[in-house]
């Protein structure tokens, strides 16, 4: 019983620190430039009633933390629509295996279609599940279900780059917030995940630039900033 009980408290101790850790980085917060054109996207009402519930940011805690990740590409092969026709294929062909995996729980093969999953092992202790909310010819969305370490939504595009033949733009953008308090902390002071998040996105685009058969105009951006509490919700539509 007491070893019982001292657990409890080091649990509760440790949830309150995590939301004083939140209260502070809520006053030190700064203003940021707003997202522009990379808006969330609306979720459909119905991949919310087809297992287990989604994960919004509305149901994270600590900042929104909006993601950007994108390379272009010259002389290219294939066209914006074959190439993310080829990711929705096989995603698990672009990830790095040894950071994260990609496995398809619900779906057919190799079609991606609105409300299929996909189980995501990370590096460390941050695996979850997503489902997809969108689908068009140049890009598709994911938005993380309950128990992943992230509440939101990412979402993949090409397109083609103006006065340019065979120019290409491929870009991940996300939207998100921690899970919990724990996981915020964790997060934000332990740093891994950080770290391990950004290198998967980014070997995730050097991946695709391979497989465009074009050639890289400069390195991959990456683009990290933090957006305001009021403007985190995702309407369910």
């Amino acid at each position: 019983m007491d070893r019982r009980r001292g657990m409890v408290g080091i649990l509760a101790a440790a949830t309150g620190l995590g939301m004083a850790f939140l209260a502070f980085r809520k006053a030190q917060r700064s203003p940021v430039r707003p997202p522009g054109r990379h808006a969330p996207r609306p979720v459909p009402q119905q991949i919310d009633q087809q297992g287990e519930p989604l994960q919004l940011t509305g149901d994270g805690v600590g900042e929104l933390i909006h993601r950007r990740y994108w390379v272009d590409l010259a002389d290219t092969r294939v066209s914006p629509v074959a190439l993310i026709g080829h990711i929705k294929r096989d995603v698990a062909a672009f990830s790095p295996r040894l950071l994260a995996r990609f496995r398809k729980t619900k779906g057919w093969g190799w079609r991606m279609a609105v409300g299929d999953e996909y189980h995501i092992e990370i590096l460390g202790p941050w695996n979850g599940d997503v489902r997809v909310s969108e689908v068009s010819r140049n890009s598709f969305t994911f938005v993380t279900l309950r128990g992943h370490p992230e509440a939101g939504q990412i979402r993949f595009m090409a397109s083609s780059l103006p006065g340019m033949a065979g120019g290409l733009r491929f870009e991940i953008y996300s939207w998100a917030r921690s899970r919990d308090a724990m996981v915020y902390l964790g997060y934000n002071l332990g740093q891994i995940g950080k770290l391990v998040q950004r290198q998967v996105w980014i070997n995730f685009c050097y991946r695709v630039a391979e497989a465009s058969g074009g050639r890289m105009l400069g390195e991959v951006g990456v683009c990290i900033e933090e957006l305001p509490i009021e403007g985190e919700v995702v309407r369910v539509v």
